[in-house]
């Protein structure tokens, strides 16, 4: 039954019909012409489901943002909030215009933070000064106005690392002052002990916070769970007379968790310190991705580890063994499905030595039966730096990652590391490697691949309706089908020479203005997608003058 629907006050209207009454997904072509309007400038809008619009791209284009160490951001601490705050909407602005979907943003360093909270100090790198309040709270402006421009938000945590620099003067809150207990010096940085449960409880306790307070998309840990082996080294002058010289003694040292090795490791029956120490970060990991879940079922987490698990894996590669050095098990947290995305970090050039990225980017999927996705991150400041990598060498990346996943059900994606290398200069006739992956590798605007394990099943249809009210000029209302949270809008169009385009909206846009002449739109399709980007059934609308 066609239902028949009227709005005043336009010279014209065009419906999908039936569909502000909430009728069912998947209903075949529907039409109506709307009563009282002039017939020979009516637009027509039918329900088609005949047309099969292009597949929308999938792909994870993301970004880290950090303070740290020549940060992204801010340009110096102690600016004003209003000026700190413009120079992230500015970053913001920018990873759009590129096609970038997705931002890491630092949250926690080293026992501080980057957002409001009691279990924290303010960071130094906002004011200058640990515990002294911006004015503002960085992560709330993030997630508003990255939600706002279509971008999701992952919290990014380093959550073991205590402090960095003995220079800034703790705040009172800091770990190192509330639990010294917990804190161990390792080289020149302190560390909280993952050996102690009450410091692991303690950590998740942190996360838990923004994930039920923040409406972020994902949280994020990098590879610091143990600190990276610091070495001691020493001179010893040998031998005697003429025959006497000097040699260089170079000794790695152990972290320093003999009391809660003793204390908690031995007391339940562990023999070996290592495996211990790996116990207590897979028991972290295992725990984070349970209650990140409970918490928010659609926040994904996601962890970016060193590229390399172990030397020998695959044949032929070398190099720091993180399995044995920094006690990360990560091939187990792939295996065990213990996060929804992994981004190794794979930080060499396509044409370097032991042909590192091709071969640890294929290794990695093999090691992949619960099928999370595989987001490899890219050394992008690589292509901006002193000396430089070649400025074709990230895009080069892009496209071997792409080509590597062709024809599989594997999916596309990256995260840059990090968004400033996007926007700094390059050379002076080459403007910034952004420029460059505007114009070529993200010409096509790209949805996030979607995580069904998540969530259930997708939203319905969308509501949708065009109406023109000054002739020419016609206007998109798009509403929700059913409950569903709704993250983004999928718009493609059609012009009369059956050229598609796609605009990807942020939920909280209703209208769109569509381009419109004696040769514009014909076909008009809406998706919605939701907080895991599950996509709905498209609804096509068949505008007809």
């Amino acid at each position: 039954m066609l239902t028949r629907r009227v709005r005043r006050g336009t010279s014209s209207v065009a419906t999908a019909a039936g569909l502000l009454l909430g009728n069912a997904r998947g209903a075949g072509t529907q039409g109506v012409i709307p009563q009282g309007a002039p017939r020979d400038m009516s637009r027509v809008a039918l329900r088609d489901s005949t047309v099969f619009p292009p597949i929308i791209t999938r792909e994870f284009r993301g970004a880290w943002l950090s303070p740290a160490a020549d940060g992204d951001w801010p340009s110096r601490a102690g600016l004003s909030a209003e000026q700190q705050q413009r120079e992230l909407i500015t970053l913001l602005d920018r990873a759009r215009a590129i096609g970038l979907n997705a931002i890491i943003f630092h949250v926690r360093l080293s026992g501080d933070a980057l957002y409001a909270t009691p279990l924290a100090p303010w960071s130094a790198k906002l004011t200058g000064h640990q515990g002294l309040n911006p004015g503002y709270d960085p992560l709330t402006v993030v997630v508003r106005e990255a939600h706002a421009r279509g971008i999701q938000v992952h919290a990014w945590f380093n959550p073991f690392r205590a402090s960095l620099d003995g220079g800034i003067r703790a705040a009172r809150n800091h770990v190192t002052r509330e639990h010294p207990d917990w804190v161990r010096r390792y080289g020149r940085q302190q560390w909280i002990d993952p050996g102690i449960p009450k410091a692991r409880e303690a950590i998740l306790a942190t996360v838990i916070d923004v994930v039920q307070r923040y409406d972020i998309d994902g949280v994020h840990l990098d590879d610091f769970f143990y600190p990276y082996r610091e070495t001691r080294t020493r001179y010893r002058r040998v031998g005697r007379g003429r025959h006497r010289h000097t040699i260089k003694i170079v000794r790695e040292l152990d972290f320093p968790d003999h009391a809660s090795w003793i204390k908690y490791g031995r007391k339940e029956h562990w023999t070996n310190r290592d495996d211990w120490r790996r116990h207590n970060i897979d028991y972290f990991v295992a725990e984070l991705y349970k209650r990140v879940h409970v918490a928010k079922p659609w926040v994904a987490v996601g962890i970016s580890p060193f590229g390399i698990w172990r030397p020998g894996y695959p044949q032929g590669i070398d190099g720091l063994d993180s399995f044995r050095e920094t006690y990360a098990d990560s091939r187990k947290w792939l295996r065990e499905g213990w996060l929804d995305y992994m981004a190794p970090q794979l930080y060499w050039q396509v044409d370097a030595a032991e042909n590192r990225f091709r071969a640890l980017d294929a290794w990695w999927r093999t090691q992949n039966p619960m099928g999370r996705h595989l987001w490899p991150g890219l050394y992008t400041a690589g292509a901006v730096g002193r000396p430089a990598w070649p400025f074709e060498e990230i895009p080069r990346q892009i496209s071997m990652l792409r080509d590597s996943r062709e024809g599989s059900v594997e999916s596309n994606g990256h995260i840059h590391f990090r968004l400033g290398s996007l926007v700094a200069n390059a050379g002076p006739l080459s403007g910034s490697l952004g420029d460059r992956l505007q114009a070529d590798s993200y010409r096509e605007p790209a949805l996030t691949p979607e995580m069904a394990w998540l969530e259930g099943k997708p939203p319905a249809p969308p509501v949708a309706e065009v109406n023109t009210t000054d002739g020419e000029r016609l206007t998109l209302k798009i509403a929700a089908g059913d409950s569903a949270q709704v993250a983004l809008w999928v718009v493609q169009t059609r012009d009369a020479d059956e050229r598609w385009k796609t605009t990807i909206l942020p939920a909280g846009t209703r209208e769109l203005t569509l381009p419109d002449s004696s040769g514009g739109t014909d076909i008009v399709a809406v998706s919605a997608v939701d907080r895991v980007g599950q996509a709905s059934t498209r609804t096509v609308l068949r505008l007809k003058r």
